[in-house]
Order: structure tokens, then C-alpha cells, then sequence
């Protein structure tokens, strides 16, 4: 009986040393470390590209076990903290990694989040939404840099579409970014003030910039300590992030490539979640094929049944006038405006009896978004609904 009850025991103990995640028991601090150690972001071709290293220094198996407890820093001390590993796969270790991440910056129970690592969580997740090849990886990181958008209370979506959409001019981002660093070198805050507003009152036009620029202005913060202009520098680099966040889950949605379609799911929910029911007509203006690649032969929307039925969804949420809001994306305003209830109609009418998956949602969708009584199958209705807006 007591070898049983022995080899329970071991049983159980090797379970919980064995069984931990590469994330789990580390801190913000601790995996932000071990995500630079890994990943790298290289210029290429006129783009970043992420590389990842097969051999990094990172933590070593004791300090990620939770069930050693306080041991795992005197082992630390005595063995060190870290070494040279060669890392099976080190996409997934760094998959595992992100996931953990929005759970470390969110803060404890006496401290919120700190600004400094969210910001620099948030540009990690940036990247890897943007330009990581795994699927999986981008849908974890467009959720972390969600979820870190919210730790922070930023408005990504507030205001009007016209001018939070509306983007810098390249001359005017460059004359603002000479001028913070002469008012950080003069100490005037005043000019530093007025510098980092216009550095950070529109976004930049290549989201990979506004990337680079939170990464900019988070070491900028890091490096302050405690120095005066440290709140000036935050609240820019909260607008930064805004701008930042926005921009990275927009793009995710725009795209038809077909190994991407989940990644658009995704990206379409954070949207939703982060901004309300009013971003539905802000979604379908960003998803819209532009008057070329109609021509060329690429559909209106995504064809993606999957992507058209969160769409429905989305759609069949809104009010009558919700539903008849039009938003034009600046640089866009040569393309067909289409409101969600135009979208519903036009795939009821585009879809055959029977055999579509669409139809029958969007015919619901439609009738509940118009406040109708009853879903009449008939699409008679919808022709002529849609026909008395065109004319």
C-alpha cells in the first residue's frame, strides 16, 4: 500500500513540474525578455520580416515551474536565471508566450497597469499580427493587443471615422519629430507639448510606422524616470498606441487570402468589441474591393462564408439608422459607399434558392436591422426595398 500511495505521489509531483507552459509562473518583465531574446525585427525588401532564432538565451526550466514556488529564485541565484537553449520550435514557445503576456500587463490588486510594458507588449503584438506567418500566432496577438488596449482604456475607436481615418502628412510627422527631441534637449516643456500633440494628433499612413512610432516614444518614456515631462510624453504615447491598435486590426481585416480567413474573424470581433456596433459600417467600408480588383475579377467582399456570415451578424445588430450610416475611408472615396442594409440586400439578391448558406441569415438580419413585423422568404421585398434606394 505504501509503494502505491509513494508512487501516487510521484506521479503527481512529476505531473506538475512536467506539465507547466513555457509562459507559466513568469512575469510581464520576464516574458517581454524572452520574446526580444527570440524574435528579431529585420528590415527586408522594403518591409520588416520577423526572424526567429532556434537558440536563445532564455529561462531555464526551474524558473517557469509554479509548483517550486519561492524556490525557483534561490535556484536562480545559485544556478542563474537563464542560459543558451536550443529551442525545439521556438514559434510555438513564442505563441505560448503572447498568450500569457495580456495576462502579466494587466497589473495586481495595489497597481493597474504599467505603461511602459503594455506599450511595449502592444508593439510585440503588432508585429506578430502584422507579419507572422502562423495564422494561430496572429489571432493570439491581435487578441493581446486587444486586451492590453483595454487594460489601458484607450479609445481607438472614438470620434469621427472622417478624422481618426484621416492620415498624416509624411513632411509634417518628420518637422514634429525634429522638434520633440530639440524640446527634450532644451527642457521646454511648453514646446514639447505642442511637438508631441502634433506628432500624435492623426495617425501616420503606414501602420508599420505607427508601430515604430510607440516603440519610439515608449524607450523616450522609459528613459525619462521621474522628469516633468513624463506625463507629456505618456498621453502621447497613449494617442500613439490609439492610433497604433486602430490601424493593426483594420488591416487585419482587409485581404482575401484564404489561410487568413480565421485571422480576419478575429480581427473583425476585436473591432466589434473594442468599438461598438458603430464600426460595422467602418468594417465594411475597409472590406470593400476597391473599382480595380472589381474590375480584375475580385469579389465586392470577402468570399469567405464564414467572414460573410459574421458580417450578416454584425449587420443584423443595428438600428434602422445604424444601418443606413455610410462611412467613407479617407483615400477611399473613388469606391461604391455601401450601407449594412445595402450589403444584406444585395447578398439576398446575389445568393440561389436553396443552396446558400447566406441567404436565409441575411433575410433575417435585414428584416430585423428595417424593424419589419414577420421574415418574409420572398425576396420580392428586398428587390423592391433595394430598387426605391437606387432610384
Amino acid at each position: 500500500m505504501r509503494r502505491v500511495v509513494r508512487g501516487c505521489v510521484v506521479s503527481v509531483a512529476l505531473a506538475l513540474l512536467g506539465s507547466c507552459s513555457v509562459a507559466e509562473g513568469l512575469s510581464r518583465d520576464e516574458i517581454l525578455e524572452e520574446i526580444q531574446a527570440i524574435v528579431h525585427v529585420e528590415a527586408g525588401a522594403g518591409r520588416q520580416q520577423l526572424s526567429y532564432a532556434d537558440e536563445a538565451v532564455v529561462l531555464h526550466d526551474y524558473m517557469r515551474m509554479v509548483a517550486l514556488g519561492p524556490l525557483r529564485w534561490p535556484l536562480g541565484w545559485a544556478f542563474g536565471r537563464r542560459g543558451v537553449r536550443r529551442l525545439p520550435s521556438s514559434a510555438y514557445h513564442v505563441r505560448e508566450l503572447l498568450r500569457e503576456l495580456p495576462h502579466e500587463t494587466r497589473g495586481g490588486w495595489f497597481d493597474g497597469p504599467a505603461l511602459v510594458p503594455c506599450a511595449t507588449g502592444a508593439a510585440w503584438c503588432a508585429w506578430f499580427a502584422m507579419l507572422d506567418p502562423s495564422a494561430a500566432t496572429r489571432i493570439v496577438a491581435l487578441d493581446g493587443l486587444s486586451r492590453i488596449s483595454e487594460q489601458l482604456g484607450l479609445a481607438s475607436f472614438e470620434g469621427s471615422f472622417a478624422e481618426i481615418m484621416q492620415a498624416m502628412d509624411p513632411a509634417a510627422a518628420a518637422d514634429a519629430r525634429r522638434r520633440v527631441q530639440a524640446a527634450l534637449d532644451a527642457g521646454d516643456q511648453e514646446a514639447l507639448a505642442r511637438a508631441l500633440a502634433d506628432w500624435t494628433a492623426l495617425p501616420l499612413g503606414v501602420v508599420s510606422e505607427r508601430v515604430l512610432l510607440v516603440e519610439e516614444l515608449t524607450a523616450t518614456l522609459a528613459d525619462l524616470g521621474g522628469a516633468p515631462e513624463r506625463p507629456l510624453v505618456e498621453a502621447a504615447l497613449r494617442a500613439a498606441l490609439a492610433h497604433c491598435v486602430r490601424g493593426v486590426l483594420l488591416d487585419s481585416i482587409d485581404g482575401r487570402a484564404r489561410e487568413l480567413a480565421e485571422v480576419r474573424l478575429c480581427g473583425m470581433e476585436q473591432v466589434r468589441r473594442l468599438g461598438g456596433a458603430r464600426t460595422v459600417p467602418l468594417m465594411l467600408a475597409v472590406m470593400a474591393a476597391s473599382p480595380t480588383e472589381r474590375a480584375n475579377g475580385v469579389p465586392h467582399y470577402d468570399p469567405d462564408t464564414l467572414v460573410q456570415l459574421r458580417l450578416i451578424h454584425y449587420c443584423g445588430q443595428l438600428s434602422e439608422a445604424q444601418a443606413a450610416e455610410v462611412v467613407r475611408v479617407p483615400g477611399r472615396q473613388e469606391w461604391e459607399a455601401t450601407t449594412a442594409a445595402e450589403f444584406l440586400a444585395r447578398t439576398i439578391l446575389r445568393e440561389r434558392d436553396y443552396y446558400s448558406k447566406l441567404r436565409v441569415p441575411a433575410l433575417v438580419a435585414l428584416t430585423w436591422c428595417l424593424g419589419r413585423p414577420r421574415v418574409d422568404p420572398d425576396p420580392a421585398w428586398v428587390r423592391e426595398w433595394l430598387g426605391g434606394r437606387d432610384s
